[in-house]
């Protein structure tokens, strides 16, 4: 048996169980574009409770959330109403969003990242970045700005990640046409930190 794929042209349904029952909420997935519009427009707040202790929340998520399932979502048959919420179009968006790492397995230069994806798993087969590439990435990547009563408010540019995975991808496992930037960017994540890791390993060693 074939292993399965991921083609981000099929069209998704994401069966949503709520306490009325399961609503079948059909979908395309998201174009590159408005990932990173969708990341933009969450608004992550980080606020300093002391002793080490911070808060993460994401101020504004279920409406941007929702705002994105209306551009993505299909249109009900004739006389079909499916009525989602904001709080249900985020869980709809988190699975579409799903990609979570399993494995980064280094080979010389080379990083082996292995993605859990919607309906799939995935491998990319990652170059080790320079330092400038690192730098560059993550002077890009976040925007911080500090706001009254010890606040930090962080936007998300995952365009970065997408310059510096197109830079060092060699090759990719279970996909069907392009990679889209959703998975680039936890790919690139990835390698970063098993690279950091290893030269924290290296550094205990040398003393």
């Amino acid at each position: 048996m074939d292993s399965p794929v991921f083609d981000a042209s099929r069209p998704i349904t994401i069966n949503l169980r709520t306490p009325g029952g399961v609503k079948a909420v059909r979908v395309r997935f998201p174009s590159d574009d408005e990932w990173i519009s969708r990341q933009r427009r969450r608004k992550v707040l980080v606020k300093q409770l002391g002793r080490g202790i911070s808060e993460t929340t994401v101020a504004n998520g279920e409406d941007v959330d929702a705002a994105m399932l209306i551009v993505i979502q299909e249109k009900p048959a004739a006389g079909e109403v499916l009525e989602i919420d904001a709080f249900e179009a985020m869980k709809v968006i988190e699975q579409l969003s799903l990609a979570e790492v399993d494995d980064v397995v280094p080979d010389g230069d080379t990083f082996k990242v292995t993605l859990r994806v919607l309906g799939a798993t995935t491998v990319h087969l990652v170059k080790m970045p320079s330092a400038k590439d690192v730098f560059e990435y993550r002077r890009g990547f976040a925007r911080l700005l500090d706001l009254p009563f010890g606040r930090q408010e962080v936007t998300i540019n995952i365009a970065s990640a997408a310059a510096l995975y197109k830079k060092l991808i060699t090759a990719t496992e279970g996909y069907v046409g392009a990679v889209p930037i959703i998975h680039q960017a936890v790919a690139v994540k990835a390698a970063i930190d098993a690279m950091d890791t290893a030269f924290a390993e290296d550094r205990e060693t040398s003393f």
